[in-house]
């Protein structure tokens, strides 16, 4: 027995902060949840941004201050899913990973800054497949990506490019290639 799948291609822009840019992909998952679509595709560095035109005031064998401040600021903008620098693959989709101290009202807390969460609550309550890109930061690099969220299950996986974000760091992490891919268990 087939089942139709209905798939909608998000047109979004990246809004000031990280909790603008999840309410707006909350509000357009919802109306795209009302409109009978199944699956979401969000643009590539919806989450985290893209640094069109930035050259983070590099040049090979230099950086200008003013690069680097541009480069912390696009940083702390980037989302944090709680994954490892190299890819922890199964562990990290299975949250096997360690979580941290627990919170102040003695929740168990959650790795990384609950964007990955968030992605789960939203796919959960829609209905909706979610695709989404993202900026990722991952001990001091960050990794152009994209992350698949099912209703039911919540993340199961993700994908990272090889190389990390930044112009000033366009060597040094290729033979990270196979520690990166993330398979994706579709049971």
């Amino acid at each position: 027995m087939s089942r139709r799948l209905t798939l909608g291609v998000s047109q979004s822009h990246t809004l000031h902060t990280l909790d603008e840019t999840l309410s707006a992909l909350q509000k357009t998952t919802q109306r795209a949840a009302s409109l009978g679509v199944s699956l979401i595709l969000f643009p590539e560095a919806y989450l985290g941004g893209y640094p069109r035109s930035c050259t983070f005031g590099a040049a090979v064998g230099g950086r200008k201050d003013s690069g680097r401040e541009q480069f912390l600021q696009y940083f702390k903008g980037a989302v944090d899913l709680g994954d490892t620098p190299a890819g922890a693959g199964d562990d990290w989709v299975k949250r096997k990973l360690p979580l941290p101290v627990p919170d102040e009202d003695g929740g168990a807390g959650v790795r990384g800054d609950g964007t990955r969460e968030f992605l789960e609550k939203v796919a959960r309550e829609t209905g909706v497949f979610l695709v989404v890109g993202i900026v990722e930061k991952a001990g001091g690099s960050l990794y152009c990506g994209v992350v698949y969220v099912e209703p039911a299950r919540g993340v199961l996986g993700k994908r990272r490019k090889v190389m990390p974000v930044s112009v000033c760091c366009k060597r040094g992490r290729e033979r990270q290639l196979e520690l990166l891919t993330c398979g994706i268990d579709w049971k």
